[in-house]
Formats: C-alpha cells, sequence, structure tokens
C-alpha cells in the first residue's frame, strides 16, 4: 500500500482555504475528491490542490523566482484563447515580466487575501522592487517601487490564468513616473527626456482592461494609415510644443496627444466625431478608438494599407 503525503499550505500568507484543504492524499492517486483538484509532477504522480499549486506559485513569486513562472501561467487568458498566430498568455505576460526583472533584479512580488469566489480566486498582487537598469527606453534611477492591485486568477488544468481588476489609472501613472516612462506633472506637455516605449500589449491591458481586441464599429472606417505630416500644426501656429502626435485614420488630421495641454486630436474627435486614431510618435502605430474605448496593437493596421 502505498504511503500517504499530508498536503497544507506550504507558505504563510491571508488564505482563505477551501473545504478541501489539509487532506491526505496517496501518490499516484487519479483525483483528490475535489472538482478542482489538479496534476503535480514529483517524484511519482501527486493530484494536488488548486490552493497548494497556488501557494506553491506565491512562494516563487516571493522568492523572485522567475525563470518558474511560464510553468505557472496557461496558455489561455482569462477571457480570451489566443489564435494559433498569437502569443499565448504565458509568453505574453513571461516576456513582461523578463523586462521588469532585468530592470529591477531584486523584483518579488506577493498574492495575499487569497480567497475562492465560485470557480476563480480573488488576490491582491504586490510587486516590488529597485529600478536600476534600463526599462522600456527610461534609464535605472534607483527608485524603490510598489505597485498594488487586485487580480482575479482562474485555474485551467494544472495552469493559471490571470486578470488584472479595477487597475487604478492615476496610482499606474504615478508608478510609470517613478520609473520615468511618464513626465511629472508640470511637464506633460512637454516631448520626455528620453525616448521611452511601452510593450502594446501592456497598454492594451492597462487602457481597457482586457487582454484581447475589444469589439469596435469603426475599423471598417479607416481610410487613412501614414501621415502626410508630423507636426501639430495647430500647435505649432500657436508656439505649443507636444509630447506626442496622434493621426486621424478617417480624414489624415495629425494633432497633438491627451497628453499634450491642447489636446487637438481629442478635440478633432469631438468636432467631427471621426472616432480612431492610430499614433505616429516614433515608430508607434497603436490604435485607439475614442467611441468604443478600444485600443488596437500597431499590426491591426496591415489589413488596410
Amino acid at each position: 500500500m502505498a504511503a500517504s503525503v499530508h498536503v497544507g499550505v506550504i507558505s504563510t500568507f491571508p488564505y482563505n482555504p477551501t473545504p478541501t484543504y489539509g487532506r491526505t492524499v496517496t501518490p499516484g492517486a487519479a483525483s483528490v475528491g475535489s472538482t478542482t483538484g489538479i496534476r503535480f509532477q514529483g517524484i511519482g504522480r501527486y493530484a494536488l490542490s488548486v490552493d497548494v499549486r497556488l501557494t506553491a506559485l506565491n512562494r516563487r513569486l516571493a522568492e523572485g523566482d522567475w525563470d518558474a513562472l511560464p510553468s505557472y501561467l496557461a496558455a489561455e487568458f482569462f477571457s480570451y484563447t489566443p489564435g494559433p498566430d498569437e502569443p499565448s498568455a504565458a509568453e505574453r505576460f513571461a516576456s513582461i515580466v523578463s523586462d521588469l526583472h532585468e530592470a529591477m533584479p531584486d523584483l518579488t512580488a506577493t498574492l495575499s487575501d487569497v480567497t475562492p469566489d465560485g470557480d476563480i480566486y480573488t488576490a491582491t498582487l504586490t510587486v516590488d522592487g529597485t529600478h536600476e537598469n534600463a526599462l522600456w527606453g527610461a534609464p535605472g534611477l534607483g527608485a524603490h517601487i510598489t505597485w498594488v492591485n487586485p487580480v482575479s486568477i482562474k485555474p485551467i488544468g494544472d495552469r493559471f490564468a490571470v486578470s488584472f481588476d479595477d487597475i487604478a489609472f492615476p496610482e499606474l501613472i504615478a508608478v510609470l513616473r517613478q520609473f520615468g516612462l511618464v513626465n511629472p506633472p508640470d511637464e506633460m506637455d512637454r516631448p520626455p527626456p528620453y525616448w521611452v516605449s511601452l510593450p502594446e500589449f501592456l497598454m492594451k491591458v492597462v487602457f481597457t482592461g482586457r487582454a484581447d481586441d475589444k469589439p469596435c464599429a469603426h475599423l471598417d472606417e479607416i481610410r487613412v494609415v501614414e501621415p502626410a505630416t508630423r507636426v501639430c500644426a495647430v500647435c505649432f501656429s500657436q508656439g505649443d510644443t507636444w509630447p506626442a502626435l496622434r493621426l486621424c485614420l478617417i480624414c489624415g488630421f495629425v494633432g497633438c496627444c491627451d497628453t499634450s495641454k491642447n489636446k487637438h486630436m481629442l478635440r478633432h474627435f469631438e468636432e467631427t466625431g471621426h472616432p480612431i486614431m492610430r499614433s505616429i510618435r516614433m515608430d508607434e502605430g497603436w490604435v485607439w478608438c475614442y467611441e468604443d474605448n478600444a485600443f488596437f496593437e500597431t499590426a491591426v493596421l496591415e489589413r488596410y494599407r
């Protein structure tokens, strides 16, 4: 008869356990008596519960073992399965985390207040580290940075899909400002001191709260994809500067971005009803629809060239 192994939480963090927590399982058993039971590879085959797998993930995050992260992340997003030609969720998140870890060698994270809620778990994610090296064009400034945000976690097989919930935009902008990725409040209408470029996937998640392309009724209205000029003519005539430029994809109007003091592209939308524009800041090409609050990565423009 095989020996029994007592399964419990391996590390301490505030956790509201499921009824199956702390049970005894047998090596090689096919299931654990729970619909959320998962298999875990070790010496022999163990069937471990989601709560134990989450605890193992939390230990990896707290130790800064970022090489292990992809083995915990599902290929699927929380409510979206990438197509065969798209990067998986695990690849997307691992790429961003790799950039962050390179910039912050002491990067760690913790999950707290982990609570079952039907088929998902809710938690608070805290990310912490020191900005020592360049990140997306911004040099290391030595700032110690902490970001806290709620997340939802959905078990998919023996891995997890993660959704970032209720991203507090002002707090996120404050964190990006600590990295040097966003100008100080009194310099928002000026070009940044160095070229920075956030990953477009990260921008989509931040601006829309989702990883997939939000439905947009205005993509078919696109008629212009390249600018005839790279100057905000209205700002120029007024002797003003701008941090970045946008292109109306319907008529070709070029105006300054929404962080400039004049916001000429936003005004253009309000005056003409043309809702869809793209960034023409350096080599950026991401697309935004004012009416549908939809964000698209640069690749979407290939359909209209």
